[in-house]
């Protein structure tokens, strides 16, 4: 799937789907809403996961023999790669890892865990995944579990997030996140929709060029879209610039397809190591 210029990807990447509601945020999920309107005509890969408009827990995977399992190790890169902007000719592309579901989903094995991020740290080319789940928990175990020379190998490949829309979902998440943060990863969350105000803590805050905040209101054409109120993307921004925290702001809520006010226009993106 070939991302707009809102996009805080080159391209996304899905060898599996799957996924269940999670909170408020999920009410109206993006990509549930794009399976509905018919992406799954185009590939098996999302038969059957979801049902009135809401995944369903049910998971799919490509066979051992789809030639898509290869696609992040022949893909040579975006001609113009998003980091580009920001770090000039030579930047490494993004990935968005499993961006119709959830990797760290319950009904993934870990072997299908292994076998997903096995593939990106492989690549030849450097690209660099993005990992963004509505499960740190599982997130932070699976990674504390890995070995310190396997942690060398995969930090500069991998970037970690967490979905959160507000103060108590990121409170939650960050409270698995804050391990991970501690043995170096760089560390996202994505604030989307961005249903209320949320105050970044102190260490979040700490992790500075390692950090990232990403804020969107709620995407897709639908009567359920819900409002983000422009003052609490202003007050994580501010946050963000005060500690030196980059900070990207996606997109305003889906009604009346309303702009990024000028002041909010920022895309930043965290230390590529």
């Amino acid at each position: 799937m070939r991302p707009g210029d809102t996009c805080w990807w080159d391209e996304s990447w899905n060898p599996l789907s799957g996924c269940r509601p999670k909170g408020p945020g999920c009410r109206n999920c993006y990509a549930a809403l794009q399976i509905v309107s018919g992406l799954h005509q185009k590939t098996p890969l999302y038969d059957g996961i979801v049902e009135k408009g809401h995944f369903n827990g049910k998971t799919n995977v490509l066979p051992p023999w789809h030639p898509d399992w290869n696609w992040p190790l022949d893909w040579p890169g975006a001609e113009h790669p998003v980091l580009e902007r920001q770090y000039g000719p030579g930047a490494p592309s993004l990935i968005f890892i499993v961006d119709m579901g959830d990797l760290f989903f319950e009904g993934h094995p870990t072997s299908r865990i292994d076998q997903v991020v096995g593939t990106i740290v492989l690549s030849e080319h450097e690209h660099i995944g993005e990992l963004c789940t509505r499960r740190p928990d599982r997130m932070a175990q699976y990674f504390a579990e890995q070995s310190a020379i396997t942690l060398r190998l995969w930090q500069p490949r991998l970037w970690l997030g967490f979905s959160a829309e507000r103060q108590r979902e990121f409170d939650l998440g960050w409270s698995h996140m804050r391990a991970l943060a501690g043995a170096g990863w760089t560390i996202f969350v994505s604030i989307a929709p961005m249903l209320g105000p949320v105050t970044l803590p102190a260490d979040f805050l700490a992790l500075r060029d390692r950090g990232w905040v990403i804020c969107s209101g709620e995407q897709g054409a639908h009567e359920d879209c819900r409002d983000l109120d422009a003052d609490w993307a202003r007050a994580v921004r501010d946050q963000c610039a005060a500690a030196g925290v980059s900070f990207f702001m996606k997109q305003m809520d889906c009604r009346e397809k309303r702009p990024i006010p000028p002041d909010l226009w920022s895309r930043q993106f965290p230390r590529v190591r």
